[in-house]
């Protein structure tokens, strides 16, 4: 018994047999201390013909295919022979008292355990006593009242054993029935919770086989189509929604992989007279416990009301920050002529808060071209001018312009170039900007005494650009979050005084030229804000693949 559920069970029978519940079944059995004292009689017999006897009774077990079947290698069938030979060796030393009854109910339950059943069990039974009445016989046989005696007392301890065997089968065979019976009462709740769930989900949910025929689907699902189930299930899916690209959910089958789109825009009526709506909608395989795929599992979520809102949000700010442009521009422009004298004299003291005006208005320009910009980016209107540019040259004249107002702030800028840059394809004016701004948060955040260091490395196919202050460094817990939109640190951080939006355009402006940004920082010591550019070949390469793969 090494398994302890098993163990605390065959504890649990045998108390269930008090010494007293013992010697009634003795007493039933007529099964006295006499008979004990016959039994005991016979224990040399045993000992010296008990691997005979067990080498009988295994020949009689692995000449029938359903007990052989209980051993299928050699050491299964050793260790039954060896636990067989000690539990025949016990029979018959008598003392059959609680403690060999807890063994004996062992017996039992390891044979419902194993699934030997006690047609079986008795079979062997009847090959012992076989066995032992032949022997006794050899003995006594010139004392057939003593021969008599002790093949009655053997008969008794045997229909005791087996008693005790087979109540313990059957004590264990219950509780297995009892323990099946309350799992599949946990299944049918669960299956019906389950059920619950998917017929009430707010959400289009399909089973779809190998071939994309609808197995089962929920209302919800039913109803995006305008139909009912009785009209989808066990038809094609892509029969019933023509205008639905059914590659991806094959590619589910083929490869294995999920898949997800989110805020797609699809028409799934079947003759394309609805209006489209945007979904969110995934699909999953479905798989054997061999593994191979059995179907797959769609789910769809209206997102219309999402994606539109969306937009408005998009086109109200758009719209906001072009006509901002205007006033601000014109305000700009008088306020130059007031600075210039074009409308009489301005004094020194006056000369200095139009300054500041000034000042203000460009950054509020700034931040409202900003905004434009990034709506430009994710509608998709921003277009680029993709032309061969010695980024080298770009980044020593912004280094060049930046040192007066470095030096002013007590900062060190320089820049560290290859002997000779190779042309990047690239939009320059939008790859200028990146640098700019990158360069701006590392002056307003690197303490006077620091450095600043912008830094070029090329390869055949990758160009990186890398800034390098030696600022306040920035925390791991806030590295995640520096290219979201709207998103800056609490005043304690680096981009307190950040709207959120410049490395996030940044960020829009790398992936369109089919780089990426990042960041590597250490708290106290500085960091390093890099982008990479990849060379024409190699995003002609890449946009091959993704148009294979689609």
């Amino acid at each position: 018994m090494d398994n302890p559920r098993y163990a605390a069970q065959d504890a649990t029978w045998s108390q269930q047999l008090s010494d007293r519940t013992i010697e009634l079944r003795k007493a039933w059995l007529n099964f006295s201390e006499e008979d004990e004292a016959l039994v005991r009689e016979v224990d040399p017999l045993v000992r010296e013909n008990v691997d005979p006897m067990i080498d009988d009774m295994y020949a009689h077990f692995l000449s029938f295919p359903q007990t052989r079947a209980f051993f299928p290698n050699d050491d299964t069938l050793k260790r039954a022979q060896t636990a067989q030979k000690q539990y025949f060796l016990r029979l018959t030393q008598g003392n059959y008292d609680v403690d060999y009854v807890s063994q004996r109910l062992v017996v039992g339950n390891t044979h419902y355990r194993i699934g030997l059943d006690p047609t079986w069990y008795l079979g062997a039974y009847n090959r012992v006593m076989t066995w032992l009445r032949q022997l006794v016989f050899e003995k006594y046989k010139h004392d057939p009242e003593k021969f008599l005696k002790i093949i009655s007392a053997l008969t008794r301890l045997i229909f005791f054993d087996m008693g005790l065997a087979i109540e313990s089968y059957s004590i264990a065979k219950e509780r297995a029935i009892r323990a099946q019976q309350d799992e599949i009462a946990r299944l049918e709740a669960d299956s019906r919770t389950t059920k619950s769930i998917v017929e009430n989900a707010p959400i289009g949910i399909i089973r779809l086989d190998a071939q994309l025929v609808c197995v089962e689907c929920n209302a919800e699902f039913a109803e995006m189509l305008d139909l009912s189930r009785e009209d989808l299930v066990g038809k094609p899916l892509p029969q019933m929604v023509p205008h639905l690209d059914a590659t991806p959910l094959r590619q589910v089958f083929e490869n294995g992989h999920p898949f997800r789109r989110n805020a797609e825009k699809l028409d799934l009526s079947m003759d394309g007279s609805s209006a489209a709506h945007y979904y969110d909608w995934a699909a999953w395989p479905l798989k054997h416990e061999d593994g191979n795929i059995s179907g797959l599992l769609a789910v769809f979520t209206d997102a219309t009301n999402r994606v539109l809102l969306q937009q408005q949000r998009e086109d109200f700010v758009a719209t906001l920050t072009h006509d901002l442009k205007t006033p601000i521009l014109a305000a700009n422009r008088a306020i130059k002529l007031l600075m210039d004298g074009d409308f009489g004299k301005v004094e020194e003291q006056q000369a200095k808060i139009l300054e500041t005006i000034s000042q203000s208005n460009e950054a509020l320009y700034q931040l409202v071209q900003t905004l434009l910009d990034v709506y430009r980016y994710e509608s998709g209107a921003k277009q680029l001018s993709f032309t061969n540019q010695n980024l080298a040259e770009l980044i020593s004249k912004k280094v060049e312009e930046l040192r007066p107002l470095a030096a002013g702030r007590e900062l060190s800028v320089s820049a560290e170039l290859p002997a000779r840059a190779n042309p990047v394809m690239c939009d320059i004016d939008e790859i200028r900007r990146v640098i700019q701004n990158l360069l701006d948060n590392a002056l307003k955040f690197t303490p006077p005494g620091g450095t600043i260091t912008v830094k070029l490395e090329q390869t055949n196919d990758i160009t990186r650009i890398s800034v390098i202050d030696t600022g306040k460094g920035i925390s791991e817990t806030d590295k995640p979050k520096l290219f979201q939109r709207f998103w800056a640190a609490a005043s304690s951080g680096r981009y307190y005084a950040s709207t959120g939006l410049g490395l996030f355009l940044c960020r829009k402006i790398v992936e369109s030229h089919g780089g990426r940004i990042g960041c590597e920082s250490v708290v106290g010591k500085g960091s390093t804000f890099y982008f990479t550019i990849d060379s024409a070949e190699t995003r002609r390469k890449a946009q091959h693949q993704t148009a294979s793969e689609d």
